[in-house]
């Protein structure tokens, strides 16, 4: 029964590798659904939440790299990725951006396969369902932000922005990488978008406390660090 079997999403803009998959992986017991580009991964997995993911890098639209944090907002799921970029660096940028692994084309099917049947061994780490910076607290599942003890009331996208910044402290995020974790794929935003959405963030999470936390980085983007 499908319940009991292991779920696949490929995403992949060429018909005869989403074709090869969808036979080679069904055939060793998954069940798969495929997408041929970024739009349709991210509805896919937000409707269907599949267990797995081969993502090609090489897409119109939005591309693997892009596309990674997008689906990480959604999922947790194993990440393998496919490109016909073998470099080092292009692993590496893979890797950082959120896959779990990564394989060169062209590849065997029986490595794929295996690479994909150890990855849903492996133990997913729960996401901590609250996150603190100095004494700032958000609660996930309440939706709920204090600083110092006092509640602070965010509209829905100030929430995300905030988590987007408490999930790497210290760590300074462009504007483009605000745009695709935090709006993802409405992309049709400018990125003024964001410095609009960053002061409306700064006036109730800093301008009545000490010290600031957001900070602005010339030319780079912003971070979440004490000034």
């Amino acid at each position: 029964m499908e319940l009991d079997q292991p779920r696949v999403a490929v995403v992949d803009d060429e018909r005869n590798v989403r074709e090869l998959l969808e036979i080679a992986l069904a055939q060793e017991g998954f069940v798969v659904r495929s997408a041929a580009d970024g739009q349709q991964a991210l509805s896919l997995v937000r409707e269907w939440k599949p267990d797995a993911i081969v993502l090609d890098v090489m897409m119109p639209k939005i591309d693997g790299i892009a596309l990674v944090p997008m689906v990480r907002r959604l999922t947790e799921a194993p990440i393998l990725m496919l490109s016909a970029k073998g470099d080092p660096a292009d692993k590496i940028e893979g890797l950082t951006h959120g896959a779990d692994d990564y394989l060169s084309k062209p590849f065997e099917i029986g490595e794929l396969i295996a690479r994909l049947h150890t990855a849903l061994r492996r133990p997913r780490l729960a996401q901590p369902a609250v996150l603190r910076y100095a004494d700032l607290i958000v609660d996930l599942n309440a939706h709920i932000v204090t600083r110092a003890g006092k509640r602070i009331d965010l509209t829905a996208r100030e929430f995300d922005l905030l988590v987007a910044l408490m999930r790497d402290p210290g760590h300074v995020l462009s504007r483009d990488q605000l745009l695709d974790r935090v709006w993802g794929s409405e992309r049709d935003v400018e990125p003024a978008t964001v410095e609009t959405y960053i002061s409306y963030l700064r006036a109730k999470i800093d301008q009545d406390f000490s010290p600031r936390l957001i900070q602005t980085v010339r030319g780079v983007g912003y971070s979440l660090r004490e000034e």
